[in-house]
């Protein structure tokens, strides 16, 4: 069934170059859609301010306000 279907599309876009060029400029344009939501997510992951990082405690002596006494 596949196959048939396989089929049949390529024998449309042989038939109808129109839509070959349609689908080929679509594969593009996903590709360029894809590489700048990848690029967004490097740049948050390694260029994000600092400021706006997750504060990690420091190692070491505790405060004396943090500390649970039973």
């Amino acid at each position: 069934m596949i196959e048939n279907l396989a089929h049949t599309v390529n024998t449309l876009l042989v038939q109808h170059p129109n839509l070959l060029h349609l689908m080929h400029v679509l594969f593009w344009v996903k590709y360029w859609i894809l590489v700048a939501i990848m690029g967004i997510f490097i740049y948050l992951a390694y260029f994000r301010d600092k400021q706006e990082a997750v504060p990690t405690p420091a190692r070491g002596g505790r405060n004396p306000k943090d500390a649970f006494i039973a």
